[in-house]
């Protein structure tokens, strides 16, 4: 005999088909996110798209998962419109090729908030929304299903949308929160069943990734201003690969991680044994790994990291992404990648002359706020060239290029030609610093454009800049390791405790 969880747990099964039998012409649809992608139901969308189910919205923010089927039958999006706010690839191409799909800019946590402001609805009838498809793990004998490596705006969407529809996946992990990592049978409208053999996820040998010289070179001066006790977070690509190689090569210990995005990167360096994340300044989290999301691209080395293990924590993204949380991890060092920054300090990480190439992500809160902790550190790294052999440093950021961090906020910029610290400099010392890591064969044009529009004075040689440990009166990094941006209705920009100062 059944159970009642057990009873509402077969009466709410529904195939991909039967939930399109219910889509109606006008429909907005929000089918999850990174980690929490709909893969079957977005598949069945993509079948019937056509006069007899039109004008169909899809407010859609990061899908890992590719559809190009979408490209396929309605290159036009006559039919359907996809509202995007984090580019991939393969929705990417829709932009470059066809001229549609909207962009938004925005970002994790309080961004999502903010874009979502509209939708949002105690009474689930009057929601902006009207679905929202979203993946899980299989049911637990309470009627709980794991958000897993979808955490991060499940709760929020959950309060968006008129019916909600999980698609369960058997392959999976139960993620250890944490908070608001699970949801309800009583919660759900209904919940179709993936088959993962069909529908698995893109694979990546992410062990076998090896960084170019560029990115060693990056690496290696980013461990200049990193030291044991750490709080880490990594962005996505070769460059986190290559800083973990650098991390291990350098034997740091006691590293503590605190991230939007779990990576390879990161569980090789908890294997390694250098995570033991005993020094987190938020009780809460101390001995565990806290993250939000991941890409299982190696299923069954993802599978076996999370499942069940207590020294994971996965929060949804108003907590990993939190900008009072970021600014009380002590020694929080943040390296993410940067599409462009300008002799000002402007970073640009999401839109770059006119075109979109993904969205600011938690960019700007990990720059900015983990800069704000104490000893706390923003890296923007980047290659000094594009892949097209243009500049990445350049005069101003052209037209068409949102700033993600102003400059007011920027701290450490990093190339393969070094890293420099634009946190209390003049507006002289900030252009040739820049100057300083740029391309070599682009350093003299750079410094005639600062000439030119008064960022270099004159007679304000090139050379004079400061570097980290006294040179114009500049600080090292150990001398501020202890030095945090009065916040919060903090008074001192140094809170002398005896354990902390004797590190």
């Amino acid at each position: 005999m059944a159970t009642p969880i057990q009873q509402k747990i077969r009466d709410k099964k529904r195939t991909p088909g039967q939930i399109l039998d219910m889509v109606r012409s006008g429909d907005w649809i929000q089918p999850g996110s990174v980690g929490g992608d709909s893969t079957v139901c977005m598949k069945e969308l993509a079948r019937r798209i056509g006069p007899n189910l039109r004008d169909i919205e899809i407010w859609n923010y990061a899908m890992f998962f590719p559809h190009p089927e979408f490209q396929q039958v309605d290159p036009r999006q006559e039919y359907h419109v996809f509202h995007e706010y984090f580019f991939f690839p393969w929705n990417r191409k829709a932009r470059d090729v066809n001229n549609v799909t909207s962009w938004a800019q925005w970002g994790w946590a309080m961004g999502v908030w903010n874009a979502h402001y509209r939708f949002v609805n105690a009474v689930k009838e009057r929601r902006g929304l009207d679905w929202w498809w979203n993946a899980a793990t299989s049911f637990d004998e309470h009627g709980f299903v794991n958000f897993s490596y979808g955490t991060n705006n499940a709760a929020i969407i959950s309060q968006c949308a008129r019916k909600c529809v999980m698609e369960i996946r058997s392959d999976y992990p139960w993620a250890e929160g944490g908070r608001l990592n699970t949801f309800h049978i009583d919660d759900m409208d209904y919940w179709v069943e993936v088959d993962v053999e069909k529908y698995k996820w893109p694979q990546i040998n992410e062990k076998s990734i090896r960084a170019n010289p560029e990115e060693q070179a990056i690496a290696n001066h980013i461990m200049k201003i990193m030291r044991d006790r750490d709080v880490i977070q990594l962005g996505i690509g070769t460059l986190p690969s290559a800083c973990v190689g650098a991390m291990a090569d350098a034997g740091f210990q006691d590293l503590g991680i605190h991230t939007e995005m779990l990576n390879a990167g990161l569980i090789k360096l908890i294997e390694s044994g250098q995570v033991t994340n005993r020094y987190k300044t938020l009780p809460a989290d101390r001995g565990k790994s806290v993250y939000t999301f991941a890409f299982p691209v190696e299923v069954a080395w993802y599978y076996n990291t999370i499942h069940r293990n207590p020294h994971m924590a996965v929060y949804d993204i108003n907590y990993t992404n939190n900008l009072y949380n970021l600014t009380r991890l002590d020694n929080m060092i943040a390296i993410d990648n940067c599409i462009a920054v300008d002799l000002l300090g402007q970073q640009c990480s999401g839109f770059y002359e006119k075109r979109p190439i993904s969205s600011t992500g938690g960019y700007f809160n990990f720059i900015v706020f983990c800069g704000q902790s104490r000893g706390g550190r923003g890296v923007a790294a980047m290659t000094s060239r594009s892949k097209h052999g243009t500049s990445r440093i350049v005069p101003f950021l052209p037209e068409g290029s949102p700033v993600d961090v102003p400059a007011q906020f920027s701290q450490y910029i990093c190339t393969e030609y070094g890293i420099v610290n634009l946190r209390g400099l003049n507006g002289y010392e900030r252009a040739a610093a820049l100057i300083s890591i740029a391309h070599p064969d682009d350093r003299e044009w750079l410094e005639r454009e600062a000439r030119e529009h008064g960022l270099l004075a004159p007679t304000f040689p090139v050379s004079m800049l400061p570097r980290e440990g006294g040179a114009r009166r500049y600080p090292s990094y150990d001398d501020r390791r202890h030095y945090k941006l009065p916040y919060h209705g903090e008074l001192w920009g140094y809170d002398w405790d005896p354990y902390q100062s004797s590190r």
